[in-house]
């Protein structure tokens, strides 16, 4: 689909729950993840033992992507960052992808998929980490959960923790569950830094936050992963 709010074009992976084409009427907790040409075929694996241990409810997923042709490194960097590096072409249009996964593509998933506008979780890794804390840093009250996995919050000097003093200062209700992850054998840049800005955001103690941070044992920045949001989307979804 073509945005109008990034003036690119992007792709929707939509993969519904087993249960959607017998219920016309119902409406579905929705999960919005970005790296859906990554991650799709992990998430959709995750879901479906979740489902079957009763540990989540039945979900839409909805992954976000890009045609096939797309150069992804240097798309996500574009659309995942919400400040610019001058070091880093094209980035930081954050801004403008929230903008269209928020009033594009939620509409159309609630509207037209029966998504259901009350339990939205926003997840990603990395980049994709870094874009979902920093969507709870300015549209807090869309999403009831945030799945960010090793997230870079180390960009651009960490300008994730500016959005975020700034968030405790005008909006100290945060009513979401928000899961943090890194793996142990992650660089340290992302292990120090993460652990900073979880001790930061636990000391302006939102209203209604609930947060988890979890070390995923003997994991690296790629194989946190599978674990970190089969726990992630358990947090966030389990006896809700």
């Amino acid at each position: 689909m073509k945005s109008a709010h990034t003036g690119q074009t992007h792709e929707l992976i939509i993969v519904y729950p087993d249960s959607y084409w017998k219920n016309p009427d119902k409406k579905y907790p929705v999960l919005y993840f970005t790296d859906g040409y990554w991650d799709t075929p992990l998430l959709a694996g995750a879901y479906g033992n979740l489902v079957y241990d009763k540990m989540a409810p039945e979900f839409i997923m909805v992954g976000l992507s890009y045609p096939d042709g797309t150069d992804y490194g240097s798309a996500r960097v574009r659309d995942y960052t919400y400040t610019s590096m001058l070091m880093v072409p094209g980035s930081g249009k954050g801004d403008q992808f929230l903008d269209f996964l928020e009033k594009e593509v939620a509409p159309l998933i609630e509207s037209k998929y029966h998504g259901d506008k009350d339990n939205r979780t926003l997840a990603g890794a990395s980049l994709g980490g870094l874009f979902t804390l920093g969507a709870a840093m300015k549209t807090p009250d869309f999403f009831t959960g945030y799945i960010a996995l090793s997230p870079a919050v180390f960009w651009d000097g960490g300008a994730v923790f500016k959005l975020e003093e700034a968030l405790a200062k005008q909006h100290p209700q945060l009513k979401a569950r928000m899961f943090i992850a890194v793996g142990s054998l992650e660089p340290a840049q992302f292990r120090g830094s993460i652990e900073q800005f979880e001790k930061q955001l636990a000391s302006h103690q939102y209203k209604d936050l609930q947060l988890q941070s979890y070390t995923i044992e003997g994991m690296g920045h790629g194989t946190s992963k599978a674990e970190g949001y089969m726990r992630g989307l358990k947090w966030v979804w389990q006896n809700r």
